[in-house]
């Protein structure tokens, strides 16, 4: 008896040990400002991982392993259903286009600065939309490109940079070693 106890017990320990992790996935949708149990448009922080949300939470902790699932988010065309615009005067975001914007916003510090080469928003807009309101830039760039020239845009970006980066809990962003 003690020995079909021992061999369950063992079986279940190497089954679990076994087990495969399920992928990352984030509902980009609910990153956003609650008021009130009520979803706001941002129109104060310029990073969205300032704004409280359990997402943002998500995000934040799994770190740099957060980085390639937004990036294969950036392809996604479905509009994210929110009552309000996620980023205030956004008329209506894309699953992309938040994954998009918030990989750009860790990749900057408090002051605005870009930690990473290559992550910042003109590095990956046209140039000549630089006048252009950002929600109007992303979608004249999609437009024109794809989402899919975007998304290798970051590929290539994350690709020469991820083993040189970490999460600095300070700044709330990611850093290159050595900075």
């Amino acid at each position: 008896m003690r020995l079909i106890i021992s061999c369950l017990l063992s079986v279940g320990v190497s089954c679990a040990q076994s087990a495969t992790p399920l992928p990352l996935r984030f509902d980009l949708s609910k990153v956003g400002m609650v008021v009130n149990g009520e979803q706001e448009c941002n129109d104060t922080n310029p990073r969205l991982q300032e704004i409280p949300s359990t997402t943002m939470d998500q995000i934040l902790a799994a770190e740099s392993k957060a980085v390639p699932v937004l990036v294969g988010m950036i392809a996604e065309k479905q509009m994210a259903q929110t009552r309000e615009p996620i980023i205030c005067y956004w008329p209506g975001m894309a699953i992309g286009d938040i994954a998009f914007v918030l990989l750009t916003g860790l990749f900057r510090d408090t002051s605005g600065k870009t930690t990473v080469p290559g992550a910042d928003w003109a590095s990956m807009m046209d140039p000549e939309d630089k006048d252009r309101p950002a929600w109007e830039q992303l979608s004249l760039f999609v437009k024109r490109h794809g989402r899919a020239a975007l998304q290798a845009k970051w590929q290539k970006v994350w690709a020469r940079y991820k083993d040189q980066v970490y999460w600095n809990k300070k700044e709330e962003c990611f850093r290159l070693k050595g900075q």
